[in-house]
């Protein structure tokens, strides 16, 4: 869900004196052929995330010149499973691999990040009555309704929360303040609903799966006519398959209707990283009511970590960017006006963002 050609994609940041940022899409499909002869001695128990390891396993045997660089991997959305899940794989991996198949393996970064189950949920009721978008009556209604700690929501806590996707029909959840689009076209505004994906009350409601935005509200519209173009799918070498059951390409697949390893939490995985000296940094646009901040503060203070510097603001030039807090082993960065795929919204802050992480630099405290 994290993918949008569109907008952004996961990077994977190879750092050695210049910074080589290589955009690398990863489908998380079959695509990818198992070589079992250069994998470890490990179960990696995710599909997605065995894929992913092994593909970069194949990219390091192919590009040796980059085996000896700092690694890092970051993206948003539901990036806040599968990048985790992904650094967990390598880290685990690194304890049992022969140096060949060592990836030098420093940090990640992620935004607008699902993480719990529970705070997410939480966090997205709460935004969305702090910003005015629902009632006092809708908000209670939920809180005395949904117990977001269990796996299972209720019949009553459905009808509550069909209340408050109601109010996303008619508004854009990735950013609250944008514009709609109005284009009158036959490509679906929404994407398909997964069971079983993160997080779970949430995902039985078709509002969650509706496209996000950016600066052009039509922008989904446009990427998937540019898609299914006959040259664009050449160029790309794309898969005829699809034209043989007369399908289109669409932002999800309609055909996947099924999620069964969504992790209920991330934040184990985040502790475990964080205690083997990980570098990890969460953003927000605040802005978003997807994956809120609101949310992503309650889940950063699920992890229970020691506060090293308070809540303050950082600076873009002249203007205040966001604010930041920096805890014990890991660093939270706001972006101030942005939506839920942040360098769509605001590329010079998330520039300057993704320029401080890699540098391992706080982000300016001051104007310049």
């Amino acid at each position: 869900m994290a993918l949008h050609p569109s907008s952004s994609i996961t990077t994977l940041g190879i750092k050695r004196q210049i910074y080589y940022l290589l955009n690398l899409l990863l489908e998380w499909a079959s695509l990818i052929q198992i070589q079992a002869k250069i994998l470890p001695a490990l179960v990696i128990p995710l599909l997605a995330t065995r894929d992913s390891y092994i593909f970069l396993l194949n990219w390091f045997q192919r590009f040796p010149q980059y085996k000896s660089h700092d690694f890092y991997i970051s993206g948003e959305s539901y990036a806040g499973h599968y990048v985790p899940q992904l650094a967990e794989a390598i880290y685990d991996a690194n304890a049992v691999a022969s140096s060949n198949n060592h990836i030098n393996l420093k940090g990640f970064l992620i935004g607008n990040a699902l993480l719990d189950d529970e705070t997410d949920q939480k966090g997205m009721i709460e935004y969305a009555w702090d910003h005015a978008v629902i009632s006092d009556r809708v908000y209670h209604e939920i809180l005395n309704k949904c117990n977001f700690s269990s796996p299972k929501p209720s019949d009553q806590c459905d009808t509550a929360l069909a209340k408050y996707f109601d109010v996303y029909d008619i508004i854009d959840m990735y950013s609250l303040y944008s514009p709609t689009c109005h284009v009158n076209s036959t490509s679906s505004t929404r994407f398909s609903k997964i069971q079983g994906i993160a997080p779970k009350f949430l995902s039985k409601f078709e509002g969650w799966f509706r496209q996000p935005a950016g600066y052009d509200p039509c922008d989904s519209l446009y990427t998937e006519t540019y898609f299914n173009r006959k040259d664009v799918q050449e160029a790309l070498h794309a898969s005829v398959a699809a034209k043989v059951h007369n399908q289109r390409w669409t932002h999800c697949s309609h055909h996947i209707s099924l999620w069964e390893d969504s992790a209920f939490s991330i934040l184990p995985i985040i502790k475990k990283l964080i205690a083997g000296g990980i570098r990890i940094w969460v953003f927000s646009g605040d802005v978003d009511g997807r994956i809120p901040v609101t949310a992503t503060r309650y889940s950063l203070n699920k992890l229970g970590l020691k506060t090293i510097e308070e809540w303050s603001p950082w600076y873009n030039n002249k203007e205040v960017g966001g604010w930041t807090i920096i805890y014990d082993k890991l660093t939270f960065v706001t972006i101030r006006g942005a939506g839920h795929q942040v360098p769509t919204f605001a590329p010079k802050q998330a520039l300057q963002l993704i320029t401080n992480f890699l540098d391992n630099k706080k982000m300016p405290s001051a104007p310049f």
